[in-house]
């Protein structure tokens, strides 16, 4: 799990230096779509397509409002996928006991102290309603995921594919000349540790531990993401923060007991 934390943990300071130079969307689409696909047949191809749709579409949510939203921020409205997860499962009849519900409020409460702390002036903005949508979506390729097991490679053909598209309909280009090092950098980043080995980790755990499990890396992102936030970008530290990451360590402690 530790692994899988630091390689999305890492991947939201890594977009929002991307997309200072770059367009989000192609961006975000191209190193998605960088990844070999391998032969599968028709049924894997259709799992993992649903997936990819969810999850990737998610990431180019939270790509187009990084934007307009610090990372630390957008890490920790992503922190919200186990709340979802729970109210999906509840809703298609996998309905969770009392405590994973108590466990999941636990660390969505502290990721909302980390982000009361966090948070300086501006309130609420749609930018930041575009992040929560994609928790949404994300949660529901966790659930997709877990059932279906589908092959990594096409979910994020798949998503990279669908975002390539979007971006050209909407109208972004790429002019070489205005990208800076930083951004072609974080693009490498982003393929290598968050597309690559973040999921192929993410798949493997779905594989083989309970989805409430593996869920928990929602919790723990956000503080990665913080911390990276504050000491590689600059982005503002606030002692609040440290009472929120307590207890969104203590959700994911109960988590990992169960």
């Amino acid at each position: 799990m530790a692994g899988l934390w630091l390689c999305w943990g890492s991947s939201f300071p890594a977009m929002r230096v991307m997309v200072e130079t770059l367009p989000p969307l192609l961006a975000a689409g191209l190193t998605l779509a960088a990844v070999r696909r391998p032969a599968l047949d028709r049924r894997t191809v259709l799992a993992s397509a649903r997936t990819g749709c969810c999850l990737l579409g998610a990431q180019g949510a939270v790509a187009v409002a990084q934007r307009n939203v610090p990372a630390s921020t957008a890490a920790i409205l992503v922190a919200a996928v186990p709340l979802w997860i729970t109210l999906l499962r509840a809703v298609t009849g996998d309905r969770p006991t009392r405590a994973a519900i108590l466990r999941t409020l636990t660390g969505f409460a502290g990721v909302v102290v980390v982000l009361v702390g966090s948070h300086s002036g501006g309130g609420w903005t749609p930018w930041a309603l575009l992040v929560i949508a994609a928790s949404v979506l994300w949660a529901a390729g966790t659930v997709q995921a877990a059932r279906t097991r589908p092959a990594t490679a096409l979910q994020l053909a798949t998503g990279g594919a669908l975002l390539l598209a979007l971006g050209l309909l909407v109208g972004e280009r790429v002019d070489p000349a205005s990208v800076s090092t930083a951004s072609w950098l974080a693009a490498a980043h982003l393929v290598l540790v968050d597309s690559l080995a973040g999921f192929l980790l993410y798949n493997r755990l779905l594989a083989t531990q309970p989805v409430s499990l593996v869920s928990t890396y929602a919790y723990a992102v956000p503080v990665v993401a913080y911390l990276i936030g504050v000491l590689v970008l600059g982005e503002p530290f606030h002692p609040l923060v440290l009472a929120g990451a307590a207890v969104v360590v203590a959700g994911v402690a109960a988590e990992v007991r169960a």
